[in-house]
């Protein structure tokens, strides 16, 4: 089985939106079948990139420097099959890979992604568990520091700091009138 964070799978699934319908993909590293590490590659195939997603030699090079510098173990390619469901292809076959990673955008507004592992010419599938990222801080590559979510503002967290290092302090907290939406509607169900 593989694991991967919310974090992760994100950013998998808005590459493959965002490139339909061309092929996308990318390098996944981790360790002992954790996804650590997520490295979107741009399709490079110079003739028809909705029926194949292809690297470069700079791109493996890249995904090396990658792995290297964060320490991180070889899991294997993920593309998209923007037309198809998430199954190897005898093209997927041929690149000699003990993993492959597909996600399938047959039904794109409910894309599937599937683990593979390959065997000669069989395939078995295995297990992806997408997880929290509660209580796992996100690394930012290029700076090194702890990314903030993506969904809160900095300035709604620098806010809300304060307010609890004032509470700490013993100071009442002011809390902001906040004027309706304007919406003229409300529902609220129950099976009681």
């Amino acid at each position: 089985m593989f694991i991967i964070t919310e974090h992760q799978y994100n950013i998998i699934m808005k590459q493959a939106q965002a490139c339909y319908p061309q092929e996308s993909g990318g390098i996944l590293g981790g360790r002992e079948n954790t996804i650590l590490g997520v490295l979107p590659i741009p399709n490079k195939n110079l003739y028809d990139r909705t029926q194949m997603f292809a690297l470069t030699d700079d791109d493996i090079d890249l995904a090396y420097r990658f792995l290297v510098k964060h320490k991180l173990e070889y899991l294997g390619v993920y593309h998209t099959h923007p037309k198809g469901v998430p199954i190897p292809s005898a093209q997927d076959l041929a690149h000699n890979q003990k993993y492959l990673f597909i996600i399938g955008l047959a039904d794109r507004y409910n894309p599937e992604l599937y683990a593979w592992r390959v065997e000669g010419k069989k395939v078995y599938r295995e297990a992806i568990k997408v997880i929290s990222d509660a209580g796992i801080t996100v690394i930012d590559i290029n700076s090194g520091k702890p990314k903030l979510s993506e969904n809160v503002p900095t300035q709604e967290m620098d806010n809300l700091a304060n307010m609890i290092n004032g509470l700490i302090s013993g100071q009442e907290p002011e809390y902001k009138k906040i004027e309706p939406n304007g919406w003229d509607a409300s529902s609220f169900s129950t099976f009681a």
